[in-house]
């Protein structure tokens, strides 16, 4: 699978994960696929952003997710009326502020 991959997403998984991007979205996609597996759900693509328009990708990265999370990941940005890259910024995103929230509580370690 590949998605692209813009500044900001970039940027937060360098800062916080290391030089490795496409661990780093690895991580961050199969976090998010087990929220929405978990029954708990996810956090909804934010619906301001759907027209919106992004910055050039910084760069385009293949990932080695398996064609089963690959699956779960396109049917559930097309249930929500976005693309696979925007989803995949989006787990990012989510899993920085997981890591975030954990690291306050003192539940885990920074980098």
């Amino acid at each position: 699978m590949r998605v692209a991959v813009g500044p900001f997403t970039r940027q937060g998984i360098e800062e916080r994960l290391g030089p490795d991007l496409p661990a780093g979205v690895e991580i961050a996609l199969l976090y998010y696929v087990g929220k929405l597996r978990s029954g708990r759900g996810a956090p909804q693509f934010p619906s301001f952003l759907q027209n919106a328009s992004f910055d050039s990708p910084v760069s385009e990265i293949e990932l080695d997710i398996g064609p089963e999370v690959e699956q779960v990941l396109s049917l559930e940005a097309e249930r929500q009326h976005t693309t696979l890259d925007r989803l995949a910024a989006h787990s990012v995103f989510l899993y920085l502020a997981e890591l975030d929230r954990l690291e306050e509580d003192g539940s885990v370690a920074s980098n």
